[in-house]
């Protein structure tokens, strides 16, 4: 597993903050102030399970995107996917974060007990909508418009490339 976040911030510093400004301070203090001391500081026992938890979500993100997309990217590759790629892993990791955070928590283990848990399945159903999907499109062009002939849709190939592009990966797929 890794030590350091990667998705969510590239610092821990950066994931803090971006979590912050993401959640309620209610939720923020309750899922990650363990001690209950009313901060979560540089160096603490907080801190060090608030980054095994982004962790923990980050990892299950890469499982689930990995094939389909070249995940675990490093934060060089992660700067150059496309705004919208980086802006939905980083959403969905942070929708599984609070539950990487309490499932470990003895009340936590009914289900019904536990509401991260349904954020968590949401962002892992999510991910896996995006993973089947493979983003196979035509490079620059997008899927061949249909036309109309005789009544029956039909894919004009002629001017259009037959290679498909992961844009994550950069991997190029023939027919």
């Amino acid at each position: 597993m890794a030590t350091t976040p990667r998705y969510i911030g590239a610092t821990v510093d950066d994931a803090v903050a971006y979590v912050r400004a993401s959640i309620e301070s209610d939720v923020w203090f309750q899922v990650f102030d363990s001690d209950r001391d009313g901060t979560i500081g540089s160096g603490s026992t907080d801190e060090t399970e608030f980054v095994r938890a982004v962790c923990r979500a980050e990892t299950k993100v890469d499982e689930i995107l990995g094939a389909a997309y070249g995940a675990p990217w490093t934060e060089s590759e992660f700067a150059t996917l496309p705004a919208g790629t980086r802006d939905a892993v980083r959403e969905c990791a942070l929708e599984m974060l609070p539950w990487e955070r309490v499932k470990f928590r003895p009340s936590m283990s009914d289900e019904r007990k536990a509401p991260y848990r349904v954020l968590w399945k949401d962002a892992q159903a999510r991910l896996t909508k995006l993973a089947t999907d493979d983003n196979a499109r035509l490079p620059d062009l997008g899927p061949p418009a249909p036309t109309m002939d005789a009544g029956e849709a039909v894919v004009d190939t002629a001017s259009t490339a037959l290679e498909y592009t992961n844009l994550c990966a950069g991997v190029i797929k023939g027919f």
